[in-house]
């Protein structure tokens, strides 16, 4: 027998030697982003639906025009308090005492007065979405707590915010979400004048 024949065992052996580390750390890569993968993706976001549909909110008041419209960036000049500032929401212009209506299923999280706002309604929907009811007349048709459907009456509006006494009775808008706010025209068909 011949002893200096190399067999392909050996071969293996001394290939493994001289580049095992490469194959090593390639598996070892692999086996890495597999984890890391797996572990990013939350469970809820494999087996939960998607729901494409978009928000269509009801009208929150009818026969109404925009006083002022929303604007984040923009200044707007309000008369009573006599300052340029940000409006984060539609001023409806209406009648006073004109019907006020929730504008998607929801929950009354808070019904409050303040001197600046007057009376409050707020409304926890899905999709972290909350809407804000504001210079309502005080005597509001729910409570905190109430759990409120797509067209429900809330209350009616008023001039009870004095921060926009000068816009008489008009329902102050707002929308949020994730409690940041955003205009309402992006589920409301509505233009300023």
């Amino acid at each position: 027998m011949n002893n200096n024949r190399i067999t392909a065992k050996d071969k293996l052996v001394a290939f493994l030697k001289k580049y095992g580390y490469i194959f090593a750390l390639a598996i070892l890569t692999i086996v890495m982003t597999i984890i890391i993968s797996v572990s990013v993706t939350k469970p809820q976001d494999i087996n939960e639906p998607v729901d494409n549909e978009p928000v269509s909110f009801y009208m929150p008041v009818v026969n109404a025009t925009i006083e002022k419209g929303f604007s984040d960036t923009e200044l707007k000049f309000n008369e009573t308090l006599n300052q340029w500032e940000a409006h984060k929401a539609v001023d409806f212009k209406v009648a006073d005492k004109t019907e006020v209506y929730a504008v998607l299923d929801g929950k009354v999280i808070d019904v409050q007065t303040n001197y600046l706002k007057g009376t409050t309604v707020i409304i926890e929907h899905s999709n972290n979405i909350k809407t804000v009811y504001s210079s309502l007349a005080e005597d509001v048709s729910v409570k905190k707590g109430d759990t409120v459907k797509r067209g429900a009456l809330i209350g009616k509006a008023s001039n009870t915010a004095n921060s926009e006494l000068k816009t008489g009775a008009h329902l102050h808008f707002e929308v949020l979400e994730n409690d940041v706010a955003v205009d309402p025209a992006n589920y409301l068909n509505i233009e300023e004048k």
